[in-house]
């Protein structure tokens, strides 16, 4: 009832509005509703003042719903989630499990495990995807495809895979022919994705590791960098290996090399920094860098957690990743949120710390700033992308719902939310999966695809996986595998 001014796409309503545009929290309407044109949020608020204001060729009724912004996956490696499971529960993860394995990846298997990470991450409410990998150009069309937004690297090193495994005081032996190639795969990417498809693909930068990429290599991405503005995600400080190599090619530690070739500022987005002291986390945030903590793939593949709680301190570009199913296991940033606090809780024997918002920010807003994209999504705000998710909230997992005298909204979907509560999901405007159907993807065909890619891959290299005095074998004699 009512005269309304404009005509909208979509007018979600009846619902809960988590826009994670309050500065200092979350922005809770709890009887909201969100006006979407084109691929844009044309209006957020009360209930009763859109449903005024505007008129829709199509409302979505939401009670006992929630809508908020879509989660911003920081840190993915789709192309290798084609051996999920076959990685874990080793000390020796990248020699015994991963290598043997990397070897037998076929452009069919890359393509296949990629698809289905991506529905599995579109399905737990993830709609933007920092995906970097080997041989990009092969699947860069999954998400293109899938409907999400996504930052695209082609990740650039000069270590073949049969001299990468080498003994404590030897040098990783770089050769120059693979980083050309590598190089010009980067450069190939960036001319057939960047900015495509109204600005839903763009790319980024990706030198695997300082211990991997030769100094001039490196130099030519930063130039790249600073010409064009590109990000660069880099895998940092992941560990003693990389300093032990560090200090042996250049005589100092990755951070202060880093600093020297002039590539630590605003454009640096710093993956793990397992093993970064307080001063450097200090120094890098203190540049303006960026850092993605995660928790599942570190805590799997090392025993670790990294500094993220100390990067905090200084800054707040801090966002948060799933990696590579090969280590975490899962690309369900639920799940992220939930371990990543817990694991802070433990380390520092403080459960105040890492609370539950604050975790929902570095989903969402916080993340999308890390990744230098806050300005475009991670909060639902008039003139903002119209990247959105919308869940269930009558469901066992998120019950009771009680508002006075305090909410447990925000705590229940980081500690009692897993994904399953996602109904729809919404990317520049468009809605990519509507009561759990992904509308864009045949789910069932590629999970087909992937079980069979899954299967052929063990037929090329599973032999490889039972080599001897290998944590595989040990665990198939004792009937654990």
């Amino acid at each position: 009832p009512g005269r309304r001014n404009m005509t909208v796409d979509y007018l979600f309503y009846n619902m809960i509005v988590l826009t994670m545009a309050d500065p200092a929290g979350c922005g809770i309407i709890p009887n909201g509703a969100v006006a979407v044109k084109g691929d844009r949020i044309a209006g957020v608020g009360e209930n009763g003042e859109l449903i005024k204001h505007y008129s829709a060729h199509r409302y979505i009724d939401g009670r006992g719903k929630l809508l908020m912004p879509g989660l911003v996956d920081a840190h993915m490696h789709t192309g290798v989630s084609i051996y999920k499971g076959f990685a874990q529960d080793t000390k020796n993860w990248m020699s015994d499990c991963v290598f043997p394995l990397k070897g037998a990846l076929s452009a069919e298997s890359r393509r296949a495990g990629s698809m289905v990470m991506i529905a599995e991450a579109i399905k737990a409410g993830t709609t933007t995807m920092v995906d970097s990998n080997e041989d990009m150009l092969l699947f860069a069309d999954n998400h293109v495809q899938a409907g999400v937004r996504a930052q695209l690297s082609h990740t650039v090193h000069g270590l073949p895979l049969g001299r990468a495994v080498i003994g404590d005081d030897e040098l990783y032996p770089l050769e120059d022919d693979l980083e050309q190639e590598s190089l010009k795969n980067c450069r190939t990417l960036i001319t057939e994705y960047h900015d495509s498809h109204n600005g839903r693909i763009t790319c980024g930068l990706c030198p695997l590791g300082l211990d991997r990429v030769s100094r001039e290599t490196l130099q030519i991405m930063k130039e790249m960098s600073d010409r064009e503005g590109f990000p660069i995600h880099l895998h940092l400080a992941c560990g003693e290996r990389e300093v032990k190599q560090m200090q042996m090619r250049y005589g100092k530690r990755s951070i202060s090399f880093l600093h020297e070739l002039g590539l630590v500022n605003r454009r640096l987005i710093a993956v793990h920094l397992s093993v970064a002291s307080e001063d450097e986390i200090r120094f890098l945030a203190g540049q303006g860098a960026g850092m993605v903590l995660c928790s599942g793939s570190e805590a799997i593949v090392d025993g670790n957690v990294p500094p993220a709680f100390e990067f905090s301190r200084y800054s707040p570009r801090l966002a948060i990743g799933s990696d590579q199913t090969s280590g975490g296991n899962s690309s369900n940033l639920f799940y992220e949120m939930k371990i990543g606090a817990l694991l802070n809780k433990c380390r520092f024997k403080d459960p105040s710390l890492f609370q539950a918002w604050k975790m929902l920010r570095l989903a969402t807003i916080d993340g999308a700033r890390a990744m230098g994209m806050g300005h475009v999504i991670g909060s639902l705000e008039p003139g903002k992308k119209a990247d959105m998710i919308m869940l269930d909230l009558e469901v066992p997992q998120m019950t009771p719902l009680v508002w006075d005298p305090v909410s447990n909204l925000i705590p229940n979907l980081v500690y009692a939310a897993n994904g399953s509560e996602v109904q729809l999901s919404m990317v520049d405007g468009r809605i990519i999966m509507e009561d759990r159907i992904l509308l864009s993807i045949d789910e069932k065909k590629i999970i087909r695809e992937a079980q069979q890619e899954g299967r052929k891959l063990l037929e090329r290299a599973g032999h490889k996986l039972l080599e001897k005095n290998s944590m595989i074998q040990k665990l198939k004699k004792e009937n654990k595998l």
